[in-house]
């Protein structure tokens, strides 16, 4: 079924000539969105709310972590896309070339740009500036690293590249509404990007696997849902695996999970008897090549393991005093989390790419 062949009655089309790097721009691009998001949220609804020193150092914890990953995983993940392409570099063309607004290719192109935009700009705000000098924590990592440079570099006496940053980020940092605006400004993009490749494979009408009723829910679960586990796993990191933001932000994705696992059933229940191409990839994902991938990897381990395991904790967590007399094996068990829900995003794009069918030609 891989190329060409003739049944009985009906021609099979190759299936595609997907690589991992499309795998991996799907899922970090979702992830980034999602990291940004976290970022977000933690800095507007959590961090004003928030009582207690440590209470505070674990929404600014997770605010900075959402949007240092959110900055990582877009660059990497562009990366990965360039490096399918045959000419990457006529996608610095883009700006002129890109101009028909009623293709998805088009329009997630724009939201990917705009997006680095303001995920680059509110990860710079978050570490540069005079209220974060001498300031502790682990996502101060990237502050670190500048000026660790800023010794190296034989730099005239009194020079510096992380004053000059501190400089600029708090002359450039609106705060109150505007604050709010680009924030708000920032999400729209990065639901754009969590969303747009669902909708771009579902325009290939000839493939059951992208259903257009389903695949976008999915994604739109499945990218805040690993962006709030990777944020949220730096978080932990730094210490801040028994805070009440932790608790927050973890009872969030398990809604995520929810609505996904959910989702995800009524996608396998339309494919059991949506036709041919829809049959062939129901069992691909559930008994064929890529059942350890799909049923294991994304069904088993990566949405009823994580969401059975939170729930656990968190009934725990409500009910009894266990969580700071077992503090390690509670912060291991949300990391685990964050871990498995990382692992079960990833193989849910390399599932849905590579166990899609086109439906088959009828042969007179």
């Amino acid at each position: 079924m891989s190329d060409i062949a003739t049944g009985s009655d009906l021609l099979w089309i190759a299936r595609g000539h997907w690589e991992i790097f499309i795998a991996t721009y799907l899922f970090l691009g979702g992830l980034s969105g999602g990291a940004y998001l976290t970022s977000v949220v933690s800095s507007e609804l959590f961090r004003p709310r928030a009582r207690g020193p440590d209470e505070i150092f674990a929404c600014e914890e997770t605010s900075r972590w959402g949007a240092i990953v959110g900055v990582l995983a877009i660059a990497v993940g562009g990366v990965a896309l360039l490096s399918h392409l045959g000419a990457p570099l006529r996608a610095l063309t883009f700006p002129v070339l890109f101009s028909n607004f009623g293709s998805w290719l088009v329009i997630g192109t724009w939201f990917i740009v705009l997006f680095a935009l303001f995920v680059t700009i509110e990860a710079f705000w978050l570490l540069f500036g005079e209220e974060h000098a001498g300031s502790e924590g682990l996502s101060y990592v990237p502050r670190w690293i500048v000026a660790r440079i800023d010794d190296a570099l034989p730099l005239p006496e009194g020079w510096s590249i992380v004053a000059a940053l501190d400089w600029l980020a708090d002359r450039l940092r609106p705060t109150g509404r505007a604050r709010r605006a680009v924030h708000a400004v920032g999400s729209v993009a990065a639901v754009g990007v969590i969303v747009y490749t669902a909708l771009l494979l579902t325009d290939v009408s000839v493939v059951p696997l992208w259903d257009r009723q389903y695949l976008p829910i999915v994604f739109l679960m499945s990218g805040p849902s690993t962006g709030i586990s990777a944020a949220l796993l730096g978080t932990v990191a730094s210490g801040g695996g028994l805070s009440r933001t932790n608790h927050l932000f973890c009872l969030a994705d398990d809604a995520l999970i929810a609505v996904e696992t959910v989702t995800l059933v009524g996608l396998l229940v339309a494919l059991s008897s949506g036709g041919p191409a829809a049959e062939q990839s129901y069992e691909l994902l559930l008994s064929g090549a890529y059942f350890p991938h799909f049923a294991v990897g994304v069904l088993a381990l990566g949405l009823v393991v994580p969401f059975g395991l939170s729930m656990t904790m968190t009934g725990l967590v409500r009910f009894t005093d266990v969580e700071h007399r077992w503090g390690s094996a509670f912060t291991g068990g949300f990391a685990l989390k964050y871990v498995l829900v990382l692992a079960g995003g990833f193989l849910l794009r390399y599932a849905l790419l590579f166990g899609a069918v086109k439906q088959p030609l009828g042969v007179p």
